[in-house]
């Protein structure tokens, strides 16, 4: 399935952290704000990574980001940055390239939607 055929978020797996959580919207919605805030951050890092050919470096950030992606519902940015994940370990640097301006992008429309809807729904629709 490809990226595109995704939620950029999905609710149903925001509502499940927030179960996990005990029901604790508060703390799901302070987990929510850490990680958009900490987005630009992982980017950067797997940006840098893998412009200096450090491609551990780059799968180890990875790894992480789609992680935790796929805790918030982030369904989209997770199956992009699985798609760079396999892309890192096949050796092809122009496709890694091109996955990576999508991954910026999906991420930033990802971070508004979770900042719009759901941290600070006052911005936007609530989730």
């Amino acid at each position: 399935m490809t990226a595109a055929k995704l939620p950029l978020v999905c609710a149903a797996t925001l509502h499940s952290l927030e179960e996990s959580l005990d029901g604790e919207r508060e703390l799901c919605r302070n987990f929510v704000c850490r990680y958009v805030e900490m987005w630009p951050g992982r980017f950067e890092r797997i940006y840098d990574a893998v412009s200096s050919g450090h491609n551990e470096e780059a799968l180890d950030s990875a790894l992480s980001l789609r992680s935790s992606s796929l805790m918030v519902g982030a369904a989209q940015l997770g199956k992009l940055t699985n798609d760079l994940i396999h892309l890192l370990g096949s050796g092809r640097p122009s496709a890694t390239a091109k996955k990576l301006a999508a991954l910026q992008a999906c991420g930033n429309q990802t971070a508004w939607q979770l900042t719009t809807s759901y941290v600070d729904p006052a911005q936007g629709t609530h989730i």
